[in-house]
């Protein structure tokens, strides 16, 4: 039995740096954070860098959990819920 089994799916629109834009319908969308960089800045600063940081959909399908999408931060523009439809800032779904 899943955690998510009553969680309807989601679709979002990922736009790629190319420009390409495509929708994947998903449960569930994870970011993966384990690969830090830090490096020293100078003068006792430090900075962070999530090099290879990737953003992974997973779906219920048939009562399996599928890998949908897994990509490289790096490599997405933006990524938007479009499940309800666009919205406008501060007003209802279209």
């Amino acid at each position: 039995m899943s955690f998510y089994e009553n969680v309807e799916p989601q679709v979002y629109e990922v736009t790629w740096q190319t420009g390409h834009v495509e929708k994947v319908i998903a449960h569930q969308v994870s970011h993966d954070t384990l690969r830090t960089r830090v490096a020293v800045l100078g003068d006792g600063m430090f900075g962070t860098d999530a090099e290879g940081a990737r953003i992974k959909f997973h779906a219920e399908i048939n009562g399996q959990w599928t890998l949908q999408l897994s990509a490289h931060e790096a490599d997405i523009r933006t990524i938007r819920n479009i499940t309800s439809g666009e919205q406008t800032p501060g007003g209802e779904p279209r």
